[in-house]
């Protein structure tokens, strides 16, 4: 472990200064006394670190630039007016966010990156104010191998997992060498998890140690990571899925996911877009709790959501959510979408797809919640989370969503303006319209829909 982390140092710096990989592989083998693969290994998680870096620096270049421009906005606006209190604080906001821009901005302009400190950022100003020692400081830098698998080496040559007489173990090549100038290997105890029911003692979830046991067999790649934490070793595994036939397909139907902070709100169409039910799944504790209970939780959810696409054998069509961190906003929403952790169930949900062999669409979500609230709320009597799920649904069909012929008469004076233009701006429109006329949230549009329209006075 520390070999490799050194070694992946050194060739960190080196490609600072621009070296090429090929010749550093060459090096880094020489210099350290590792195999040829261990070395590219190493020259290759250090490319990757550089590589993250550079695009960390243009996503947050981006983000400040964004927050800049809208705070600047707000200032200049003549629309509304704030109050001596609330532009002092923007003043101070906005010179925050410019100090920040020019610092990314710089490493821009020089084709540079910033600081990496290897060992984490924490534990190395913990270090500097004395509360660890340095060797728990090194510890921390040195604590894991990697190795990338290989088909044509069945499986994994340098950390391979083996079985015998029904036991599981870690083969590890070493840095010494035998007389032929073999590396010597080291096997190890390995315990693969597997969770048993108390009740019934079969397994329960997803039976990982049979699948990864089940891919050795075929001889296929794998990877290992040997991680050492509070004086244990961890082993992670990484395999890929073997590819199996679609069962669940579009054509049968589709359920509609709405993703929110606190669960999943679905409704099922049939292949002409008509509804067939709703449901609202809803998990209060993934607003609040710890992260390996929010895991759970996201499981949970999603293990109904496949369980329901298998009853009714239908797919399943989601909203491809990328947020980025380009607004400054109150500190409410800002809480709340902190701990909106979209990304966790929507890749748990295609993990879940790809298993149960149900086919999984994914769509734009621009606007799904407002043609949702104007067009199918009141018609079918739902919420807004499952009118938001419908209009995923048949979009993931190609359906495109017209404007209802009552807001069109009683909302737009140029009809023949309005229909020339694209299904986007149609929306947008309309959305500007409601809101002026007292229609700015999804409940006071509800409650107030026949007087916003003018069907009662």
């Amino acid at each position: 472990m520390l070999v490799f982390c050194t070694a992946i140092r050194y060739s960190f710096k080196r490609l600072l200064e621009e070296k090429k990989i090929g010749d550093l592989e060459k090096e880094v083998s020489g210099k350290y006394k590792l195999n040829i693969r261990q070395a590219k290994d190493a020259v290759e998680n250090a490319r990757q670190t550089m590589k993250s870096q550079r695009e960390l620096v243009k996503m947050n270049y981006d983000n400040y630039k964004n927050k800049v421009s809208k705070i600047e906005k707000l200032l200049n606006s003549k629309d509304k007016k704030l109050s001596d209190r609330k532009q002092n604080a923007l003043m101070s906001k906005l010179d925050k966010r410019k100090r920040k821009l020019q610092y990314y901005k710089k490493f821009l302009d020089t084709n540079t990156i910033p600081p990496v400190i290897f060992g984490t950022k924490e534990i190395f100003l913990r270090r500097c104010k004395g509360l660890i020692t340095d060797e728990e400081w090194k510890d921390c830098r040195n604590n894991r191998i990697y190795s990338r698998g290989d088909k044509t080496k069945n499986g994994n040559p340098n950390l391979r997992v083996v079985t015998l007489n029904s036991m599981t173990f870690l083969e590890i090549s070493a840095l010494e060498k035998t007389q032929n100038n073999r590396a010597i290997k080291i096997q190890v105890p390995l315990y693969l998890p597997q969770k048993l029911s108390k009740k019934t003692g079969k397994v329960n979830g997803i039976n990982y140690r049979e699948m990864f046991l089940n891919h050795m067999k075929t001889g296929e790649a794998y990877g290992v990571e040997l991680i050492k934490k509070d004086n244990k070793y961890y082993v992670h595994i990484t395999f890929e899925l073997p590819k199996t036939a679609l069962i669940y397909r579009i054509h049968n139907g589709i359920v509609g996911i709405d993703t929110n902070p606190d669960g999943f709100a679905i409704t099922m169409i049939d292949n002409k877009g008509n509804l067939i039910g709703h449901n609202i799944l809803k998990q209060h504790e993934l607003l609040y709790a710890r992260s390996n209970r929010r895991k759970n939780l996201c499981g949970e959810l999603v293990k109904q959501v496949v369980l329901i696409a298998k009853k009714y054998n239908f797919s399943i069509a989601a909203e491809d959510l990328r947020f980025k961190d380009d607004t400054d906003v109150t500190r409410k929403f800002a809480r709340v979408k902190h701990q909106f952790i979209y990304k966790t169930l929507l890749t748990m949900l295609e993990s879940a797809c790809i298993r149960e062999c149900i086919e999984l669409s994914y769509v734009k979500p621009q606007f799904t919640s407002k043609i949702g609230l104007y067009k199918y709320c009141h018609q079918y009597g739902i919420s807004v989370h499952n009118g938001a799920a419908m209009v995923i649904a048949r979009r993931a069909y190609g359906y495109k969503e017209k404007v209802p012929k009552i807001l069109k008469d009683r909302l737009i004076f140029d009809k023949e303006t309005f229909d020339k233009k694209n299904e986007w701006l149609k929306w947008t429109i309309i959305n500007k319209i409601i809101m002026k006329k007292g229609g700015n949230k999804p409940d006071l549009w509800l409650r107030d829909r026949k007087q916003i329209l003018g069907l009662v006075s």
